[in-house]
């Protein structure tokens, strides 16, 4: 199966502590969110389009660019808030307040008023293998998934020595599961992996698996990204 790509989600509280935020973003309106103090945060797209360019104050921020995704991550500096201004490969700047908190890292989905995706009458209505090619499609794009609870599920799983490997978000459908983990590379050598070898995660059992880069340098990172059958099917 081809590779899924991804990240993302829950809707923002203005005093929220969340690590997961979608906020509806429209071109020329000013949108407060919810920064770490701590961590890094991470900005994408919703309907999977890509972020060309961020600016903002280099005194109360520090920025790290995912070429290959897309994705954003912002690192502030100090309590003040301050403005970020946010160009999409749709054409769209997007104008955002951030306020820093002392908060865990947090993931900010920006939600265009419109979403280019392929909605349908829902999940149950569809063939089980056109359901995963959906999920697997709206990951993949790094999108919010249609009909899916997003859940922030942060937790270190046990896997290997040489790794760290932390689940980050949890997409909850009817029949289906889609998890976004981060794994590193905790060794001095190249690792290079395989979707097999993440076959035996405990839990719901998996339908697909799909892996960022395979091939790690020393201490970098990947998304793995894993589906799973939910206990009860329809």
């Amino acid at each position: 199966m081809k590779n899924l790509l991804i990240l993302i989600t829950i809707l923002l509280l203005p005093s929220s502590a969340f690590a997961l935020q979608v906020v509806d973003v429209v071109d020329g309106k000013t949108i407060p969110i919810v920064v770490s103090l701590k961590e890094l945060n991470r900005l994408t797209m919703a309907d999977g389009s890509r972020i060309e360019h961020i600016w903002g104050p280099q005194d109360r921020m520090t920025l790290e660019a995912d070429t290959d995704s897309g994705q954003l991550f912002v690192r502030a500096i100090g309590v003040r808030p301050f403005s970020l201004f946010v160009k999409a490969d749709n054409g769209e700047t997007y104008t955002l307040l951030a306020a820093p908190k002392d908060v865990p890292a947090e993931t900010v989905f920006l939600r265009p008023p419109y979403r280019n995706s392929d909605r349908s009458s829902g999940e149950r209505s569809l063939p089980y293998i056109k359901r995963l090619e959906r999920l697997a499609k709206a990951m993949g794009r790094r999108a919010l998934p249609d009909d899916y609870t997003p859940i922030q599920s942060s937790r270190v799983m046990p896997l290997w020595d040489e790794v760290h490997f932390k689940r980050e978000i949890v997409y909850s459908g009817d029949s289906l599961s889609g998890e976004v983990y981060w794994l590193t590379n905790l060794t001095n050598k190249e690792m290079r992996l395989e979707e097999r070898e993440f076959r035996a995660i405990k839990g719901n059992p998996i339908a697909a698996v799909a892996i960022d880069k395979h091939l790690l340098k020393p201490h970098e990172s990947t998304e793995v990204f894993i589906i799973r059958k939910m206990e009860q099917q329809p």
